[in-house]
């Protein structure tokens, strides 16, 4: 693997026939734009100490981050309260909501980048486990929705690594799947590109280490959000 200009390639024959052709780019949101492990994860810890489950600090929460509620609440209830599973999804989204700025921040370079990315052309769009509701709000709140064409969460649809939301929005924008990355942090991001059939671009600063991320061999690994460029 041979980096360029702060670039890690994990398929060279990626990078010298398509990279060029990139039009369109389906970001997940939290992880990828938001650091926002610390309320997601204050709101989800919050939630099973309601419950009455004290295993738990917030920071054993991260790598859970991203996933849907159900699944989530899955591994960390106890197998006796799973059948409260659907009340915890209800009482994180209640509590969540009104908490979710206190400390979520843009990552370093994200709006710069998508400012220049909406300069050159290239078509954005967000894939994400979050409402659309919720996405299109704080995105809002750091001045960068207006940059993307479709702000996409999973709104009861099938969740990541399924393949849907994906093939949603290239179907609703009439874009080509070879002319599209998805560009996520996480496993279900990476496998729900390649269910897709377009590209993937893994970082490695939000929820997986790079050991990780190049385990599951997306097309492209960056370690900031401004190497993006390096693919255009």
């Amino acid at each position: 693997m041979t980096p360029v200009s702060g670039l890690q390639l994990l398929n060279k024959e990626t990078m010298d026939s398509k990279t060029h052709f990139i039009r369109n780019i389906i970001f997940d949101v939290d992880g990828t734009l938001l650091d926002s492990k610390r309320d997601i994860a204050a709101a989800q810890h919050w939630v099973l100490e309601q419950l009455g489950v004290h295993a738990y600090s917030p920071e054993d929460i991260y790598p859970h981050i991203g996933k849907p509620l159900a699944e989530i609440f899955t591994a960390l209830l106890p197998t006796q309260l799973h059948d409260r599973i659907p009340e915890a999804a209800e009482m994180y989204v209640s509590y969540y909501r009104p908490r979710a700025l206190q400390t979520t921040t843009l990552f370093p370079g994200v709006k710069e980048t998508i400012e220049i990315l909406h300069l050159k052309g290239i078509n954005l769009a967000t894939a994400t486990t979050k409402s659309t509701e919720t996405t299109r709000r704080l995105l809002a709140h750091f001045g960068i929705a207006r940059f993307f064409r479709q702000l996409q969460g999973s709104d009861r649809s099938p969740f990541k690594p399924d393949p849907f939301i994906i093939n949603k929005i290239v179907t609703e924008q009439g874009w080509r799947k070879s002319e599209t990355l998805m560009v996520g942090d996480a496993e279900s991001d990476m496998n729900a590109g390649k269910n897709a059939g377009v590209l993937t671009c893994g970082v490695t600063y939000g929820t997986l280490s790079r050991a990780h991320m190049e385990k599951l061999r997306p097309d492209f690994v960056i370690d900031s959000f401004p190497q993006l460029l390096s693919l255009l």
